[in-house]
């Protein structure tokens, strides 16, 4: 998972316990009355505070708490979003694929953004002047790196962040379509918990229509822009939802990030997949859940077989383009030669061998393809 989910979760997670700590706070005074002797001094000071100031201030309160949390809310949301596409890009440099490998929509998108990312810094008047030049030389020498498809290129992260609009449905749907990733927003609602939130804030059961889910998923994220919008702008009229319904819709709001995020990491990690020097070793002839082991049988190799040598702390992938999980990683953990246990394995080989690995295995396995890259 990219680190920017994991941020967003939790910066989602502070700002509810903020709200229940807020609306505990009233509480706490009344059953403090409620359970001191009126004989107390104590007890008419609390009575006094909370006519003379709890409530007065109630109203006030409640409406600053309401409009802090949208726009706290919309802006972790945004934040996170462009944080993504970052993570996504910068870490598919750090992996060093081809360019070839590249999705298809990051090497038709990466001149056009990189000039539209030119654009704002030019415009940011936050920046120096010898800062914004050492930047534009910097995309410059990025887009040079990319059309020479030298081995060290380097993508403009930042230009795949850039947009110009609040994120609504139909953007987020375009905005990670730039990076090859289509219909993401979609294809959160079959991440479980996304629409069981959804449908809490909706106060419904959890439909089965897939397109009354999207019509959810859209007024939800409309709604969140637009109230953004309104209570910036100081022309919010309508009414302050309770701390409870804030709260539904912050779950819903972190769930539904969370699934975009490990949406898109699993995406990165298929891209490095397919972009990496890999050894095959075909589909295994048994997949051992108990064991989370892949077990070949020996073969009788020709004369001019080519074979490669395995060995424990190797990569090891298992890959179904069918299946939902597509990709599973991990690394050999241990390796059977003829029922015997050894360190390294000459594959493919004439004795029956075993692989275990660090990742839930299942016994229909036999479907995927299993390819490996040395540890270095």
């Amino acid at each position: 998972m990219f680190t920017s989910t994991d941020e967003f979760s939790d910066n989602i997670d502070k700002l509810i316990l903020h709200l229940i700590t807020e609306d505990l706070k009233d509480d706490f005074f009344k059953e403090l009355v409620k359970t001191c002797d009126s004989a107390n001094p104590l007890h008419q000071m609390i009575r006094d505070h909370l006519s003379g100031v709890v409530r007065p201030s109630g109203t006030a309160s409640k409406g600053f708490t309401y409009a802090n949390s949208i726009i706290s809310l919309y802006g972790y949301l945004e934040s996170y979003l462009e944080k993504l596409a970052d993570d996504f890009i910068s870490s598919i440099n750090e992996a060093r694929i081809p360019i070839s490998a590249l999705p298809e929509a990051v090497k038709c998108r990466h001149l056009e953004l990189s000039m539209q990312f030119l654009k704002k810094v030019s415009w940011n008047k936050k920046q120096d002047e010898v800062e914004k030049r050492e930047c534009e030389k910097q995309v410059v020498a990025n887009l040079h790196s990319f059309f020479q498809e030298a081995d060290d290129y380097t993508l403009n992260s930042k230009a795949f962040t850039v947009h110009t609009a609040n994120f609504r449905y139909e953007l987020i749907q375009s905005y990670f379509a730039q990076l090859g990733e289509d219909r993401i927003a979609d294809r959160t609602l079959g991440i479980s918990v996304v629409p069981e939130k959804l449908a809490v804030r909706l106060g419904q059961d959890v439909s089965e229509d897939k397109e009354v889910l999207k019509s959810w998923l859209e007024s939800e994220l409309s709604e969140l822009a637009q109230l953004r919008n309104e209570i910036a702008h100081g022309s919010f009229e309508g009414s302050i939802e309770s701390i409870d319904l804030i709260i539904e819709r912050a779950e819903f709001l972190k769930h539904f990030g969370v699934a975009l995020g490990s949406i898109l990491y699993r995406s990165f990690e298929e891209v490095v997949f397919h972009g990496k020097k890999r050894k095959i070793l075909g589909n295994a002839d048994k997949a051992f859940a108990q064991a989370s082991c892949f077990g070949f049988k020996g073969k009788v190799l020709s004369d001019d077989e080519d074979t490669f040598t395995i060995k424990v702390g190797d990569e090891i992938y298992a890959h179904n383009a069918k299946s939902s999980d597509k990709l599973l990683k991990g690394s050999v953990q241990g390796l059977v030669l003829n029922q015997e246990h050894v360190d390294e394995i000459e594959f493919p080989n004439m004795l029956d061998c075993g692989i275990k690995v660090n990742f839930v295995v299942a016994s229909t396995m036999t479907n995927r393809e299993i390819s490996l890259v040395n540890k270095i």
